[in-house]
């Protein structure tokens, strides 16, 4: 049996994954449909640099 672990950057329920979306990387709630976690902070895909001007802007 697998049990799923929490989200890394605010603990629901349900396991996560990081996605990547129009070049951007954004931790989704698997548990949620991939909801994209309210928390946690997009980065660049390539570079893996964080873009903390679009948290809240990019939907998964």
């Amino acid at each position: 049996m697998v049990v799923p672990s929490p989200c890394w950057a605010c603990g629901v329920a349900g396991g996560a994954d990081w996605i990547k979306v129009d070049g951007v990387g954004v931790l989704v709630h698997n548990a949620r449909g991939r909801e994209r976690c309210p928390v946690a902070v997009p980065f660049d895909w390539e570079t893996g640099k964080p873009l903390a001007f679009l948290a809240g802007v990019v939907a998964a």
